[in-house]
Protein backbone atom coordinates (compact mmCIF):
# COMPACT_ATOMS: atom_id res chain seq x y z
CA UNK A 1 0.00 0.00 0.00
CA UNK A 2 1.50 3.63 -0.77
CA UNK A 3 0.11 6.65 0.87
CA UNK A 4 1.08 9.75 -0.47
CA UNK A 5 0.63 13.22 1.78
CA UNK A 6 1.68 16.36 0.49
CA UNK A 7 1.68 19.79 2.61
CA UNK A 8 2.36 22.41 0.89
CA UNK A 9 2.14 26.21 2.69
CA UNK A 10 3.42 29.15 1.26
CA UNK A 11 3.23 33.27 2.54
CA UNK A 12 5.12 36.11 2.64
CA UNK A 13 4.62 39.14 4.30
CA UNK A 14 6.27 42.76 4.62
CA UNK A 15 6.42 43.49 1.01
CA UNK A 16 7.67 47.31 0.46
CA UNK A 17 8.61 48.89 -3.01
CA UNK A 18 9.01 52.06 -2.96
CA UNK A 19 10.75 54.44 -5.52
CA UNK A 20 10.91 58.40 -6.09
CA UNK A 21 12.79 60.53 -8.30
CA UNK A 22 14.48 63.68 -7.82
CA UNK A 23 15.95 66.60 -9.62
CA UNK A 24 17.88 67.21 -12.95
CA UNK A 25 21.12 65.55 -13.15
CA UNK A 26 23.41 66.28 -16.25
CA UNK A 27 25.17 63.62 -15.95
CA UNK A 28 25.24 60.26 -18.20
CA UNK A 29 24.14 56.94 -16.47
CA UNK A 30 25.34 55.68 -14.01
CA UNK A 31 23.85 52.64 -12.48
CA UNK A 32 24.88 51.83 -9.19
CA UNK A 33 23.38 47.84 -7.84
CA UNK A 34 23.68 46.29 -4.79
CA UNK A 35 22.36 42.61 -4.63
CA UNK A 36 22.18 40.53 -1.17
CA UNK A 37 22.14 36.93 -2.31
CA UNK A 38 19.64 35.15 -0.22
CA UNK A 39 19.86 32.52 2.40
CA UNK A 40 18.78 28.98 2.21
CA UNK A 41 17.67 26.75 4.93
CA UNK A 42 17.09 23.48 4.00
CA UNK A 43 15.78 20.13 6.48
CA UNK A 44 15.42 17.17 5.59
CA UNK A 45 14.63 13.80 7.97
CA UNK A 46 13.58 10.72 6.41
CA UNK A 47 10.47 11.17 4.37
CA UNK A 48 9.78 14.24 5.53
CA UNK A 49 10.92 17.30 3.92
CA UNK A 50 10.74 20.30 4.93
CA UNK A 51 11.65 23.44 2.23
CA UNK A 52 11.92 27.14 3.53
CA UNK A 53 13.42 30.37 3.04
CA UNK A 54 13.67 32.26 6.35
CA UNK A 55 14.84 36.06 5.96
CA UNK A 56 15.01 35.65 2.22
CA UNK A 57 16.33 38.89 1.91
CA UNK A 58 16.09 40.19 -2.01
CA UNK A 59 16.40 44.05 -1.77
CA UNK A 60 17.84 46.51 -4.47
CA UNK A 61 19.44 48.66 -2.02
CA UNK A 62 20.34 51.83 -3.11
CA UNK A 63 19.91 51.49 -6.87
CA UNK A 64 20.98 54.45 -8.30
CA UNK A 65 20.05 55.34 -11.90
CA UNK A 66 20.85 58.71 -13.15
CA UNK A 67 19.45 58.64 -17.01
CA UNK A 68 19.53 62.49 -17.99
CA UNK A 69 17.60 64.70 -16.19
CA UNK A 70 16.44 61.92 -13.52
CA UNK A 71 17.39 61.02 -10.23
CA UNK A 72 15.81 57.90 -9.45
CA UNK A 73 15.97 56.05 -6.00
CA UNK A 74 14.42 52.76 -6.16
CA UNK A 75 14.68 50.48 -2.88
CA UNK A 76 12.76 47.09 -3.35
CA UNK A 77 12.38 45.27 -0.14
CA UNK A 78 11.31 41.95 0.22
CA UNK A 79 11.27 40.94 4.28
CA UNK A 80 10.46 37.64 4.93
CA UNK A 81 9.08 34.47 2.67
CA UNK A 82 8.67 31.38 4.42
CA UNK A 83 8.30 28.39 1.75
CA UNK A 84 7.08 25.07 3.65
CA UNK A 85 6.52 21.47 1.93
CA UNK A 86 6.31 18.25 3.68
CA UNK A 87 6.07 14.78 1.64
CA UNK A 88 5.11 11.44 3.09
CA UNK A 89 5.83 8.18 1.52
CA UNK A 90 5.06 4.71 2.71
Amino acid sequence: MVLLLHCYSYYYFYYYNYYKYYYHYHQSHYHYHYYQSHYHYRYYYHYYYCYYYFYYYYYYYYYYYYYYYYYYYYYYYYYFCYYFYCYYYY
